[in-house]
């Protein structure tokens, strides 16, 4: 027997063809965080929320934000529950350890020379985000971390995870810009 299924050709958002003018040439920023110590869950959580991440293009111009992206954190939404910094406290939650990967996301971008538009640390420091300073919380829908991609072209997201290492790398087109961190420096 023969079925007829109704269906809609949709043009996809970006062609094949213009892959190649899109700009992603290069490197232009990598960051890392470590892992090391994490419970099962956190690890866990911390590799279903950078998963969410690789692969992702950036458009030139574009304001991204992490939480967007994100989506839901919940058991539904594949998260595990794990310890949470919420406010001044630590308590179970679902997705403790996503952190991490804001952490990283917002060091790779600080590092590929982007504008940071909306960043919070930590209420506290913790050993997972040394070097201290260096470290971005997000909780949805707010706090976000968010960075202007401004670069002449589209940023291409590769995520991966080697050992206990949380790795975030930005490809596109270099324009030249060169960034130094001075720090951080602890004062207290």
């Amino acid at each position: 027997k023969f079925i007829e299924l109704p269906y809609q050709e949709i043009e996809p958002a970006i062609a094949v063809s213009s892959a190649d003018d899109m700009g992603i040439k290069t490197l232009i920023g990598e960051g890392r965080s470590n892992f090391r110590g994490s419970p099962k869950n956190r690890v866990f959580n911390i590799k279903a929320a950078s998963d969410r991440f690789n692969g992702i293009l950036i458009k030139p111009g574009e304001n991204f934000s992490f939480v967007n992206v994100l989506g839901e954190v919940d058991g539904e939404h594949g998260y595990l529950p794990e310890l949470v910094i919420k406010k001044d406290k630590t308590e179970p939650e679902f997705g403790g350890g996503i952190c991490q990967v804001s952490t990283t996301a917002f060091r790779v971008a600080l590092y590929s020379g982007l504008e940071i538009t909306a960043r919070r640390s930590h209420a506290y420091p913790v050993s997972y985000y040394n070097p201290q300073g260096m470290d971005a919380t997000v909780y949805v829908p707010r706090p976000d971390l968010r960075f202007k991609n401004d670069t002449p072209n589209h940023i291409l997201i590769q995520t991966k995870i080697e050992g206990t290492e949380v790795i975030f790398q930005f490809y596109g087109t270099s324009d030249g810009r060169k960034t130094v961190i001075a720090g951080p420096t602890i004062l207290e």
